[in-house]
């Protein structure tokens, strides 16, 4: 049945969706990068009237019962590949990398891609080297990855993309959000809420150590909220089968499998995380610390140091938070403890942080849509 739709979406996309209709692209993996693109396609299709389409490989992705006129949505997967080598659009917006290095390719047609960041990351460390090589434009979150951008290019000898200072929408989204849950929140007395939302990889907190921070976070008393990346989610579902069947009965304990919905970042009153780029939206979102486990991260690109750039998602760490050695593990409560008794420094620390590093911090959404409808009309 699937394969099917497949089949239907692709036709209806080259032989019933006219030219004028299928000029702006988006594409996502699964569900959970819809909140990176939804600023951008509310400008697009509400302030600029634009009909926008948008592919998905999520069979289970909500767009697809969107009932937007202005968003024309597709499922494909199997046929992804083929549509990429073929599409012929104006603009196509991503915020997947690697485009043109592994199977997906850009088209055959004049097709201008825009890459959208998913994080707040630096794009040295955390990315292959050479993801980025293949886009015509790049929508920066902030003047840390211009940087890094101009750096790479002088060692590579090689064009830039268009690198546009647009900021981060999904940063201002849990902002606003937060914002309105603190004026809405009722049960001041509640217990603390710990967050536990790990990057992915064999080594990160849940994989090195996350039943017994579980537990530990459990006996101190209090209510934990684990948040796995999608990754770990997909490749290790027996490791959270087994937090499940472990912890499942006690009431404090939530395992939270979608990162759909930002619920888990308001309503927790510490995050407990290695080098995931989560860390930086929850500080710079809710302008709360952030305890760091420092378990070895994870490096995609083996040349990052060529730069000689720390990566912003290891330099802030000491500014927006603690950072605790694994063999100290003992010492979480106690952390904790100390995070909360000194939030409101830290939340001074945060924001100045948060200004100096994101871009158009409330106006990303208007600058994007902006340089996509401009693109449409060269």
């Amino acid at each position: 049945m699937k394969l099917l739709k497949e089949i239907a979406d692709f036709y209806r996309f080259f032989r019933k969706i006219s030219e004028e209709k299928r000029q702006i692209v988006f594409y996502a993996e699964h569900g959970g990068y819809y909140p990176n693109f939804e600023g951008i396609i509310n400008e697009l299709t509400e302030s600029q009237q634009q009909t926008i389409c948008y592919i998905t490989s999520d069979s289970n992705d909500t767009i697809l019962q969107n009932s937007n006129p202005r968003i024309e949505t597709f499922y494909l997967k199997n046929l992804l590949a083929l549509f990429m080598i073929v599409v012929n659009c104006k603009v196509f917006v991503m915020t997947l990398t690697d485009l043109h290095r592994f199977h997906l390719k850009r088209s055959i047609n004049p097709v201008h891609y825009v890459y959208v960041f998913h994080s707040l990351v630096s794009m040295h460390m955390m990315y292959r080297h050479g993801a980025f090589d293949h886009y015509d434009s790049i929508l920066c979150v902030g003047k840390h990855q211009v940087k890094e951008f101009h750096k790479y290019g002088e060692l590579e000898k090689t064009p830039l993309p268009n690198l546009i200072e647009a900021g981060y929408y999904r940063l201002e989204r849990i902002y606003c959000q937060y914002q309105k849950y603190l004026t809405e929140k009722a049960d001041v007395s509640k217990k603390t809420t710990v967050l536990v939302a790990p990057s992915w990889g064999d080594k990160n907190i849940l994989e090195s150590c996350g039943e017994y921070l579980v537990n530990l976070l459990l006996e101190s008393g209090y209510k934990v909220i684990v948040r796995p990346h999608p990754e770990t989610v997909r490749r290790n579902p027996k490791l959270l089968d087994t937090l499940a069947a472990k912890f499942g009965d006690n009431i404090d304990f939530t395992q939270e499998m979608s990162v759909a919905t930002d619920d888990s970042l308001l309503t927790s009153d510490i995050l407990i995380c290695d080098c995931s780029g989560v860390a930086l939206e929850y500080a710079f979102g809710t302008e709360r610390p952030v305890l760091f486990l420092n378990v070895p991260y994870k490096i995609k690109n083996d040349r990052f140091k060529e730069l000689e750039i720390e990566p912003i998602e290891l330099s802030v760490r000491t500014k927006i938070g603690l950072v605790l050695s694994p063999e100290k593990i003992d010492e979480v409560p106690q952390c904790i403890k100390k995070l909360l008794t000194e939030q409101e420094k830290y939340r001074e620390d945060i924001l100045q942080l948060r200004n100096q590093s994101v871009y158009a911090f409330g106006r990303s959404s208007e600058i994007g849509a902006e340089h996509i409808v401009n693109l449409t009309q060269n």
